[in-house]
């Protein structure tokens, strides 16, 4: 790794003043919302209004109110709520309040017997952190109790309401149906069959219209990428309801006819107005056993790949970080100073050319310092990019990792302007090996029919920068990620319960710089730490060097099958053959899989 310092003269200061801008134009968008953020902030807090806040981009949200230690299952649903709202770090209480959650589970449905409203919630709660394994059986406890008029009731045996009806359709969208689902089309008739003359809904049927009822139906049309105001009754329709229960105040009205606007209804309608949904974020807490994070983490994103993805690093500067980096993921960078102070001109052998170059993004944050003056705190992520302006990071979230065939993977695409997420609508995303596009909402549905693990990611473009990647698992199987990375030169070279559990004594492989004609190889070494014997296969993903010539112990990735008992280790030979025909210069990425299955 080799640091470049060179001298040069201003540059880079119209991107950072362009960053300025763009941070200050959105938040006039949510100036109507202002006076009820205002309202909210001065009422007792509670989980309602803490997600509330949160959906209207809300950074500072009290919740100090939070009992960590209850047993009670809806609280622990409504705090979990809350906590991936604000995407707390606390990840041991979280966990606590799941185990609550998941200990009330009794044959096929949380809490009680007799209620589905506890299942909706729960099946929420546990979506929000990522945490549905297990539970198929309570999605099919919601589906056999639902109403012949597709509607459901809090009760196992109770008539439809619009309230319940709209938490099943949250709870159901998030475990993998979506909204051409029959059971979903058939709740969403229903909801529409109950809708008042002047476009809002009531509790139940034949009730007058109520700003809690209009907003909870409102919220479950957002979930399902149904545009609210689309839903006409007599040239009437929710949003408009809803909008006409606002007071001066920035309250909401419970009913039209009453003098004084309800906390809880105004936090409804102000997450359903924000176009938000139950839950209002997700969240990755891993499990107790996992160590936890410590260190920075680092991802750099090149026009044609990822240039290095690396965590658990120790920095005290967003530089010292990139340092650290070109040790870890051998690439060299360049700095120059100007009058303005010291910043990167090159990556990888990259530089910047016009309005393109590399920009640093901390915790999805644009930066407005040098990155030598950024001091890292605690557990934070930085990106960098290259690009021109604007330009956005993207992120991806999954409402889970682990599917069975024949599930559908949810995935939704956003990216951050510099005060908010928004949708990144009908933009490129890689699946596998296979290109597919986002909706207009930014989501990507897919039935997931294969066993195996793919990767899902959006690819970079003129404005927005590559996503993060997540790696889908469909099936049983457990697997292991190993990260291969070599630099390719011009001109040529010479040639060079039961439990299913293994280790590699390798998270990354760097073949170094080859040119075409060279080889390198390297030993991982596979465990089986699990109770039962296992076989192991493996894929390759990535750049198509590693895809096509990427071999184990000399032979074909494709054709690698092993058998390891029980305690038993396997060395294996890890190798990348360049042929002389390779004529694309650069560094490439790629990653090595490993998946088991019992015996």
């Amino acid at each position: 790794m080799k640091v470049t310092k060179i001298f040069n003269g201003a540059k880079k200061i119209i991107l950072i003043i362009l960053a300025i801008i763009t941070l200050v134009i959105p938040s006039l968008i949510l100036a109507d919302n202002n006076t009820t953020i205002s309202y909210l902030k001065g009422q007792n807090q509670n989980a309602w209004i803490s997600q509330a806040l949160t959906a209207a981009s809300v950074e500072e949200v009290d919740i100090s109110y939070l009992d960590y230690q209850t047993t009670d299952l809806m609280t622990a649903a409504k705090n979990i709520l809350v906590l991936a709202a604000v995407k707390s770090p606390e990840t041991v209480k979280i966990n606590q309040l799941v185990e609550v959650i998941v200990t009330s589970k009794n044959n096929g449905q949380f809490g009680s017997v007799d209620l589905l409203n506890d299942d909706f919630w729960a099946i929420l709660a546990l979506a929000s952190v990522k945490h549905l394994d297990n539970t198929q059986d309570v999605k099919n406890f919601i589906l056999e109790h639902q109403n012949s008029d597709g509607g459901w009731s809090w009760a196992k045996n109770g008539a439809s309401d619009s309230n319940d009806t709209a938490a099943a359709i949250m709870a159901l969208l998030d475990w993998g149906l979506t909204s051409s689902s029959t059971e979903i089309t058939r709740a969403l008739g229903y909801l529409k069959s109950v809708q008042n003359d002047d476009g809002g809904f009531a509790y139940d049927i034949g009730s007058l219209s109520d700003g809690a009822s209009t907003a909870w139906i409102m919220a479950s049309l957002n979930k399902a990428e149904i545009s609210a105001s689309s839903w006409q009754k007599n040239n009437n329709n929710p949003v408009a309801f809803l909008e006409n229960l606002r007071q001066d105040d920035g309250s909401f009205l419970w009913m039209p006819s009453d003098d004084h606007g309800s906390s809880m209804v105004t936090a409804y309608a102000l997450l359903a107005l924000s176009g938000q949904s139950y839950p209002v974020n997700y969240i990755d807490i891993g499990t107790e056993d996992e160590e936890p994070i410590s260190g920075h983490s680092l991802r750099i994103e090149g026009p044609e790949g990822t240039i290095c993805l690396a965590s658990g690093l120790q920095a005290q500067t967003v530089l010292d970080l990139l340092e650290l980096g070109a040790e870890v993921c051998d690439f060299e960078y360049v700095l120059q100073d100007s009058s303005y102070g010291t910043y990167v001109s090159a990556i990888g052998g990259l530089s910047g050319q016009g309005m393109n170059g590399w920009q640093y993004f901390v915790d999805w944050q644009p930066a407005m310092v040098a990155a030598p003056d950024y001091i890292l705190e605690g557990h934070q992520g930085v990106l960098w990019a290259y690009g021109g302006w604007p330009f956005y990071p993207v992120r991806v979230e999954i409402n889970n990792t682990r599917f069975q065939t024949g599930d559908t993977l949810l995935a939704s695409f956003n990216y951050y302007d510099g005060e908010k997420w928004l949708p990144l609508a009908s933009q490129a995303v890689i699946f596998g090996s296979d290109t597919y596009q986002t909706d207009n909402l930014g989501k990507f549905i897919f039935t997931l029919n294969t066993d195996g693990i793919w990767p899902l990611f959006s690819q970079q473009s003129d404005q927005y920068v590559r996503s993060n990647r997540e790696y889908i698992i469909v099936g049983s199987g457990v697997s292991k990620v190993v990260d291969l990375s070599v630099k390719i030169e011009s001109g040529s070279g010479g040639v060079g319960d039961n439990t299913i559990a293994f280790s590699i004594d390798k998270s990354s492989i760097d073949f170094g710089t080859l040119k075409p004609g060279q080889a390198a190889d390297t030993i991982v070494s596979l465990v089986n730490t699990g109770n039962v014997d296992i076989h192991i296969e493996a894929s390759v993903l990535g750049d198509q060097l590693f895809q096509n010539f990427t071999s184990l112990d000399q032979n074909l990735w494709e054709d690698y099958n092993i058998a390891l008992s029980s305690s038993a280790s396997r060395p294996v030979n890890v190798g990348l053959s360049v042929p002389t025909t390779f004529n694309t210069p650069g560094q490439k990425a790629g990653q090595l899989i490993f998946w088991a299955t019992s015996q």
